[in-house]
């Protein structure tokens, strides 16, 4: 391996590092965050699935983007939720 390519790695080790220590945490909330009001728009949208009657024209322009993530959207709608967990976290 060049010494080159030996340099780059390390500073891309130290790069991670520094973001690690200092907002990977911060970034990983932002995403759950992101990703729980996504959730909350689809069950807006397409609430109809869990028997939420909602009729939208916009729904149907949504749908192409939302159709990779909706198996992954359903399961998490129906799996159950432990009280006790939810106040684990808090």
């Amino acid at each position: 391996m060049p010494a080159k390519a030996q340099g780059l790695g390390f500073w891309r080790k130290i790069k991670d590092f520094v973001i690690g220590a200092t907002v990977y945490d911060a970034i990983r909330k932002l995403e759950e965050e992101k990703l729980f009001v996504e959730y909350g728009l689809m069950l807006v949208v397409l609430g109809d699935l869990f028997g939420y009657p909602v009729g939208c024209y916009y729904r149907f322009r949504l749908l192409p983007f939302w159709f990779p993530k909706l198996s992954n959207w359903m399961r998490y709608m129906l799996q159950e939720v432990d009280i006790t967990g939810k106040l684990r976290e808090h």
